[in-house]
């Protein structure tokens, strides 16, 4: 395969534009974002990832041209087929979306009932809505252990919102079905699903004082009776006195070891995610000042985001190696930008399956204008560059020399790393042996070159590795006929 020169750039990508990350990438250093794809949708309720479909669903409401609102579910492409934009609408206010694994089916919320779309390539067809208890003050949804789960709060007004009584329900497993209640609410809850089932629980605080109870379940197959199985809860201020939980987000590790709590007062924490005990948090904190709103964990259990809102160049965002004995400084970026947003939305964070992208929703300080930003994670990893590559005598037909070096900036790379060649001769395209490289990063790499005079490219790859960027080198070179050659055609 034709390695191409978009290996050789160290670029953030932001949907329509990119921002080079190889400046300031030391410690310390705060990259500003490129600008971002803007949204349609005027508010912003959830987000999820269809890793069947390479799609990012997000719901919200948008406001028509005539001042009309409705509900839009908006599910964008990111590396895969069909039409770039997949959209349905629905009646505002529409709260909530989820997706099942297969990608089939998306779910949005409604005050009446959760909306279903079969899905398909990017086209979205209704289907049987499913039956809900009735909610005026947004719901939020979440599929795990095979289920769907949502929230619902009946009020009369959004004003009664805050005091109003909920539920967490189960849709039915047999269609027309009514849905299950599993437990009753007295605020706000938000909802969290993991790895094997896992879910979350998490109550608004609805006072400074109020101490709300966070609780880990895994979901069952119901033969008991119970969908849930209770494994934990905490409360923040266990003693009682100081503040609680001021929920902002949640996710689990790739392997559902921990959880991840992003509290408004504390910043982040980290929970064990089978008993929600307290654990110690290793990874470095947003700056200071930086009012917390999301997280996130890769699924490839490579990578942990922090998201916040933060004023001026102070860094929004970290990106870090979830493992916190990898010692290297996180990615920090910056939206600060008429074009990018101003700040992480909260639960505005989630990676794709394969921890390649991070999608990242942004708002404007008043929160109605909103981007997506897709970051490459591996923008994270250390740096790569060929250096000092230089050439020996280049002769048609004769053998060739190359040797340069492989810099490798920070970490020890965890392999040898090895150097990919191949060799371009006008629409001849061969791959030849790949190079290895020594401890003290040079490399040499002999070859013959072909038997007629003109221009050979070689093109030198380094794939990355565990805790390095992929780079690329082009090597133009200009054989000349062996002496004594009879020029073709001469006599």
């Amino acid at each position: 395969m034709l390695l191409t020169g978009v290996l050789a750039g160290s670029v953030l990508t932001a949907a329509t534009g990119t921002v080079s990350a190889a400046e300031g990438a030391g410690a310390g250093a705060v990259v500003p974002s490129g600008p971002g794809q803007e949204l349609s949708a005027a508010s912003f309720t959830q987000m999820t990832v269809d890793d069947a479909s390479r799609r990012v669903w997000i719901a919200g409401d948008r406001v028509s041209p005539d001042g009309s609102r409705h509900g839009e579910v908006v599910g964008l492409l990111y590396g895969g087929v069909g039409p770039a934009v997949a959209s349905a609408d629905g009646a505002a206010p529409l709260s909530g979306v989820a997706v099942e694994p297969d990608g089939s089916k998306v779910y949005a919320g409604q005050s009446d009932h959760i909306a279903s779309y079969a899905h398909e390539n990017g086209s979205l067809s209704p289907l049987d809505p499913v039956p809900a208890p009735a909610d005026g003050c947004g719901r939020e949804l979440v599929h795990t252990g095979g289920r769907l789960f949502f929230t619902s709060r009946p009020a009369a007004s959004p004003e009664d919102c805050s005091g109003a009584q909920g539920s967490v329900s189960v849709a039915a497993a047999s269609a027309g079905a009514p849905a299950g209640v599993v437990m009753y609410t007295g605020s706000e809850v938000h909802l969290e699903g993991g790895p094997g089932g896992l879910l979350v629980t998490a109550p608004e605080r609805w006072s400074p004082t109020d101490d709300p109870d966070l609780g880990i379940y895994r979901v069952t197959d119901g033969a008991d009776g119970n969908v849930l199985e209770f494994l934990g809860e905490r409360r923040f201020a266990e003693d009682g006195t100081g503040q609680g939980m001021d929920f902002r987000d949640a996710d689990f590790s790739a392997d559902g070891s921990v959880l991840a709590v992003a509290d408004g007062v504390r910043g982040t924490v980290l929970l064990g995610g089978q008993d929600a005990d307290f654990r110690e948090n290793p990874y470095a904190p947003l700056p200071q000042g930086v009012a917390p709103t999301a997280v996130a964990f890769s699924p490839d259990g490579k990578w942990f985001a922090q998201g916040g809102a933060a004023s001026g160049d102070t860094a929004d965002l970290t990106l870090a190696f979830a493992d916190p004995s990898i010692e290297r400084q996180p990615l920090r970026i910056s939206f600060e930008d008429e074009a990018a947003g101003h700040r992480v939305v909260p639960r505005g964070m989630e990676f794709s399956g394969d921890g390649q992208q991070l999608f990242v929703v942004t708002s404007d300080q008043a929160g109605t204008k909103f981007w997506l930003h897709t970051i490459q994670t591996r923008e994270a990893l250390a740096p790569s560059r060929f250096v000092d590559v230089a050439h020996g005598p280049a002769v048609a037909g004769g053998p060739f020399r190359v040797t340069g070096r492989l810099d490798l900036d920070g970490l020890e790379p965890t392999e040898a790393p090895k150097i990919t060649v191949q060799r371009l001769n006008g629409s001849e395209v061969t791959d030849l042996p790949p190079v290895p490289v020594a401890e003290d990063g040079t490399f040499v790499l002999e070859d013959v070159l072909p038997d007629r005079a003109g221009d050979v490219f070689y093109v030198l790859g380094y794939a990355g590795g565990e805790h390095h960027q992929l780079s690329e080198h082009w090597l133009a070179v200009e054989t000349v006929e062996a002496p004594g050659t009879v020029p073709r055609g001469g006599r």
